[in-house]
């Protein structure tokens, strides 16, 4: 499919969110949930970006770019940042990854494998943790959304996301090790508001998603007792409902399509819709 037939949003003015979606551990659902939210905002009208900051490439697959570096002729964000090309260049329409037909209002810059080499390539750079927000000035007011999906550490590329932030989204599991790494987080984001917290950073989490929780007791009391405990600590901050345990979200990965475009009437996708709501991305 060629980008040719689709316009490429224009600035608007329009007043962008740019939502951060980190952890300190990996395999907390950022992936699952950028695709989920995109694909519900784009299908609410608002127009919205995906940048994907992970070498594994998860959010890009599940928006229809299987494999983006096989791809020569198609820049990824490590292109962006080798001078190679403008976020503009790079953005691409998100699409069905069955049919292959564009998403309508949804567009995002692709990962690549490389994205790895991001510290060696900023390394001389003065100022590098600002290296995302000063990119994305060239998409502020032609979305009403952008995400920013991390990968599974607080190294440079996800410092860079969360310096650019106008809010930020901890994901986390009914389980120790994500619960743990939204400590981890909060620390990071506490360290770099030290420096960065002048220049308009963030001071903390504004939502916190738990996703594959447990339904009740009977499913491990361990885990059910992670959820409440996050949810007594983080009060309001954590988003309605709980994104319960679902068959359908791997079946989904496997497909390479958003849970909610792969089956909308499951159980995990209407809660991702209701996020979704909770966040104010759409009514």
């Amino acid at each position: 499919m060629s980008t040719d037939t689709l316009t490429k949003p224009a600035d608007r003015g329009l007043p962008t969110r740019v939502l951060t979606l980190a952890s300190g551990s990996a395999g907390s659902g950022k992936s699952t949930l950028a695709g989920a939210l995109a694909e519900q905002a784009a299908a609410h009208g608002r127009t919205v970006c995906v940048i994907g900051l992970d070498r594994q490439r998860d959010v890009s697959r599940l928006l229809g770019y299987d494999d983006p570096d096989a791809d020569e002729n198609q820049l990824t964000l490590i292109d962006v940042v080798d001078g190679l090309g403008t976020l503009d260049q790079a953005l691409v329409p998100g699409r069905h990854s069955k049919t292959k037909e564009p998403i309508p209002n949804l567009w995002l810059v692709l990962e690549s494998d490389r994205l790895d080499s991001l510290s060696v390539k900023l390394a001389g750079v003065t100022g590098r943790e600002m290296w995302l927000q000063r990119l994305l000035q060239e998409l502020i007011g032609r979305f009403d959304i952008i995400l920013l999906d991390c990968p599974g550490n607080l190294d440079l590329g996800t410092q860079g996301a969360l310096i650019a932030a106008t809010e930020i989204v901890g994901c986390t599991k009914s389980q120790e090790k994500e619960a743990r790494g939204l400590t981890a987080l909060e620390d990071k984001i506490a360290d770099l508001h030290k420096t960065f917290g002048l220049m308009g950073m963030r001071d903390g989490l504004d939502w916190i998603v738990i996703g594959e929780g447990v339904t009740g007791v009977s499913q491990g009391k361990v885990y059910f007792d992670i959820e409440r405990q996050v949810r007594e600590a983080y009060g309001d901050l954590v988003v309605q409902p709980t994104i319960r345990d679902d068959v359908k979200v791997p079946e989904s990965y496997s497909a390479s399509l958003p849970v909610t475009l792969y089956n909308p009437k499951t159980e995990a996708a209407i809660a991702y819709v209701k996020v979704g709501k909770a966040m104010k991305l759409y009514d």
